[in-house]
């Protein structure tokens, strides 16, 4: 009898062990296409769902990497923010607005982050027209880690 409990008891871990691997590999599959901003401007709402990706979810490191100038050596910061969960749900959120300014190349906005009981950031940020898509640019990362004091050197530009 505790032979049978001891086998199930490893097919059940067995079987939990995969079902709970399926997500995280299935979260790999997502190709940086799937999240890039490739309109000539790109709208507030555009830049807002990308900082959502960047610090609101557990998105792949490849796929936060080609959303940012620096790359991967840049995706330390949007993985700290969201570790820390200063800007998601519950207790938080965050979204561009106005003023803008566009340029070739060269598109300004602001994040405005807030979280629960704490007054709202507001961070000026710049995007990069580079390969083909809209990128934030690690000044915008600099600033933000000024703003928050992050213990992150800015070191990826």
């Amino acid at each position: 009898m505790t032979r049978l409990f001891c086998a199930a008891t490893g097919v059940v871990i067995a079987l939990v062990a995969v079902l709970v691997a399926v997500p995280a590999h299935a979260d790999d599959l997502a190709t940086t296409d799937d999240f890039a901003i490739t309109s000539e401007v790109p709208t507030v709402e555009e830049l807002s769902a990308q900082i959502a990706l960047l610090v609101a979810t557990p998105a792949p490191d490849h796929v936060k990497a080609a959303q940012l100038e620096g790359g991967s050596r840049a995706v330390i910061v949007p993985k700290m923010v969201y570790r820390i969960g200063f800007f998601r749900a519950p207790r938080g959120s965050s979204v561009v607005t106005g003023p803008e300014t566009h340029e070739p190349g060269r598109h300004t906005a602001v994040i405005n982050a807030s979280r629960q009981g704490s007054p709202t950031i507001l961070v000026p940020a710049e995007w990069r027209y580079l390969d083909g898509r809209w990128k934030l640019a690690s000044k915008s990362l600099c600033n933000g880690i000024k703003t928050l004091g992050l213990p992150i050197p800015c070191n990826f530009q």
